[in-house]
């Protein structure tokens, strides 16, 4: 091959390695933060503009209007932080760490289950399962996960993570890890004598410790862009016709771009231009391969959630307590695209059905099975206690210790603290902060 033939190879590989990260990029960004990279592009390309809405069957089109300076647009500019979410600034990390490819999209695919203090929403256990991680793998990914910026991110509570910051720094033993591994309620009662006893040290000792504490940062999320804090809008919407599921995009939000015509003429009109005409190609090829990226954005998300109303049909038709064990690999399979691309996929969209609002991703769980046999998903068994707690008596609630009692009776061995873990997931209060 000649030297010409290797750089015309090599150019066309980075254009669709290009392609590849803009498509990943936007098949991961929620509604708001689609309008973000929308918005941004139309800032710093000329040729790319925003189309009107579609106008409502058997209505007249309206006029043309000028969008290339709407008001949405001029908003969503005002808005801009240039600050990365912190799903944005781990994926740069990982991608720079040199990981081993399976370790790195683990590690890409845990990312989007960290809530926005940067823990895990999830018992672990689960998202490996939904995620059909092999134990090995998994555990690499953590630890790759825990290694990154800021420390303490990867966590499960509050109290993993200051354990996690501790051991960044370097004080592995010492007053404050065993506070913290040993003594956690005494220390958030702030019982410093009780655990100076327990730990036969002074209790001034403890108080420093204490201090010391206090000192490190209780939320590792902050100081990122909260772009994914917003009013839900669904991406998706469900309809029960007959015996039949319609699945369908809402597409609301989800901006709408074209090519300027403007431009167009320009490029035509300033053929002896060879500068202009080189700047206007890249302009073009660039806003071409957004508006190719974003439809086929919607076009994935689309098929995931008909895969995933395929396989949870039974939720629909009959309620949460029918949701079905889900792996993200079983979906990856029926749509033919990588475990990670589903995660992605899911990652801050929504779907609205007659049974409420729900993030995609919750359709993933891990399998719980009964006395008979049966796999029930944990969607379906926090459904349940759900169900328990909301026909329980005002003045009588039901403890973890009668939630478990009930759903053994229903053949569900299910360990209290397992239940107390679903129930604080699904922000509801202990019994004795129930009664009325």
């Amino acid at each position: 091959m000649s030297i010409a033939g290797m750089a015309q190879g090599m150019q066309q590989s980075m254009a669709a390695n290009a392609a590849v990260q803009l498509f990943m990029r936007t098949l991961q960004a929620g509604t708001m933060e689609l309008s973000e990279i929308a918005a941004q592009a139309m800032a710093t390309n000329p040729t790319l503009e925003e189309l009107p809405p579609p106008a409502p069957e058997g209505d007249e089109p309206s006029a043309p209007l000028n969008y290339t300076a709407t008001l949405r647009h001029d908003r969503l500019l005002e808005n801009q932080t240039g600050i990365a979410t912190l799903a944005e600034h781990l994926e740069q990390q990982v991608r720079r760490s040199a990981l081993p490819p399976a370790t790195e999209q683990a590690a890409l695919s845990l990312i989007p289950y960290l809530n926005r203090h940067g823990f895990f929403a999830e018992p672990l256990q689960d998202i490996a399962a939904a995620l059909g991680l092999p134990q090995l793998t998994f555990r690499r990914a953590l630890r790759a996960l825990r290694d990154l910026e800021p420390a303490g991110v990867g966590a499960q509570d509050l109290r993993e993570s200051l354990i996690l910051q501790l051991k960044r720094l370097g004080e592995h033993g010492g007053i404050p890890m065993q506070l913290l591994r040993h003594h956690w309620q005494e220390l958030i009662n702030h019982r410093y004598a009780d655990a100076a006893q327990a730990l036969d040290v002074e209790e001034e000792a403890v108080t420093i410790a204490a201090r010391r504490i206090a000192r490190l940062n209780p939320d590792p999320g902050s100081g990122f862009s909260q772009a994914e804090l917003h009013v839900i809008t669904p991406d998706i919407v469900v309809e029960k016709v007959g015996n039949d599921l319609m699945v369908s995009l809402t597409g609301e939000d989800v901006p709408r771009l074209g090519i300027s015509a403007e431009y167009r003429d320009m490029m035509a009109e300033q053929a002896d231009n060879a500068e202009l005409r080189r700047y206007l190609s890249r302009c073009f090829r660039e806003g071409r391969e957004l508006i190719r990226a974003i439809a086929e954005r919607q076009q994935t998300i689309l098929k995931v959630a008909q895969a995933i109303v395929a396989r949870q049909r039974d939720f629909f038709l009959h309620g949460p307590q029918r949701q079905a064990p889900l792996q993200m690999e079983t979906i990856a399979a029926d749509v033919g695209v990588s475990v990670s691309t589903v995660s992605r996929a899911v990652r801050a969209k929504y779907l609205k059905c007659g049974h409420g609002v729900y993030e995609l991703r919750s359709f993933f769980s891990a399998a719980v099975d009964n006395t008979e046999g049966d796999h029930l998903s944990v969607g379906a068994v926090m459904a349940r206690i759900r169900e328990f707690i909301e026909n329980e008596s005002p003045t009588a609630p039901l403890s973890d210790a009668a939630i478990e009692s009930a759903l053994k009776a229903e053949g569900i061995t299910l360990a209290r603290r397992t239940i107390a873990k679903y129930r604080e997931q699904m922000k509801i209060l202990p019994a004795r902060l129930r009664r009325h």
